[in-house]
């Protein structure tokens, strides 16, 4: 339980990822680099500055504690060089307003699951407990393991969101501590995959089909994506795989833009740009929903949103 990890933020009253009322813990760094992904302060390992100029007040103490002098007066403001930064977080530890914060803080083992253990009698009454999430929890197979190995000692639920693309030591290390794994199909084209994401199939689909022989908590996520996955015929090929590996069941979540915003925040472009803008949620949830006897006839329970 000494063992330390990087967590980038815990979400109390989730109702959408496993049974009951649950905490996640959002573990720092993921291998993939999904086009969509709505929290991209997860995907660097290493912690990370936010900056924030619609809360700066301009006061200075920032540039004053920038070891890197990434943050020079200019122009009666504040000019900030993010190519210099280091990310050491000094500034942040002196912004009053707020503008400058860091994404991601180490905690050991036992600091996560006493953190989590606070909302214990939330998960005695509902069926809920403790889920990893991230970025990809795997990545830090370690820490996710001790994390979850003390959590089920206190006899609550416990489980994994996945995207499945890491060694499969890493989910030897969690598999008996599980309950329940939330495990992605976003594609079945590898090569649509990966250009998306940055990785293929291939290791995903070895992963998954161990974890099936080992585990019978498996649930099917599909992040639905207009220009990625989100025609008929796409979410269709992956209900079939789903399907065909003898999952039972599959949650349909519809693309949205709420993490759209944080990308300027970071420094970085919104990569989904490039499609412009998608359609509203809503009208994503009338087609999974045209789709839902197709899917249903394969034998899938079949859930949307989350």
């Amino acid at each position: 339980m000494a063992c330390r990890g990087i967590v980038f933020n815990i979400q109390r009253h989730s109702i959408h990822d496993g049974p009951g009322i649950r905490t996640i813990l959002f573990l720092k760094g993921c291998p993939l680099s999904c086009w969509w992904c709505s929290n991209p302060e997860s995907q660097s390992f290493a912690r990370e500055l936010s900056f924030k100029p619609d809360a700066c007040i301009a006061c200075g103490a920032c540039a004053g504690a920038c070891p890197a002098r990434a943050i020079t007066k200019e122009d009666g403001g504040f000019s900030f060089d993010r190519a210099a930064c280091t990310s050491c977080g000094a500034c942040a530890e002196v912004c009053y307003a707020g503008g400058r914060t860091m994404e991601g803080r180490e905690m050991s083992a036992q600091e996560a699951v006493e953190e989590v253990f606070r909302d214990e009698p939330f998960f005695r009454r509902s069926g809920g407990g403790l889920t990893l999430g991230g970025g990809e929890p795997l990545a830090q197979p370690e820490f996710a393991g001790a994390v979850l190995r003390g959590f089920k000692a206190k006899g609550l639920s416990t489980a994994v969101e996945t995207a499945g693309h890491v060694p499969w030591e890493n989910f030897t290390r969690v598999i008996p501590h599980v309950d329940y794994f939330l495990f992605d199909i976003k594609h079945t084209d590898p090569r649509k995959h990966k250009r998306f994401t940055g990785a293929d199939t291939c290791l995903i689909q070895e992963n998954l089909e161990k974890l099936l022989r080992l585990h019978s908590g498996v649930t099917a996520r599909v992040p639905v994506i207009p220009g990625f996955n989100g025609s008929g015929e796409e979410l269709l090929a992956i209900a079939d795989r789903a399907a065909a590996l003898g999952l039972k069941e599959i949650d349909f979540l519809p693309y949205h833009g709420y993490g759209s915003g944080k990308y300027a925040l970071l420094g970085r472009a919104y990569p989904l740009k490039t499609f412009g803008s998608p359609p509203p949620t809503a009208e994503i949830v009338e087609g999974i929903e045209r789709l839902k006897p197709a899917v249903e006839k394969r034998g899938l329970k079949v859930r949307i949103g989350g």
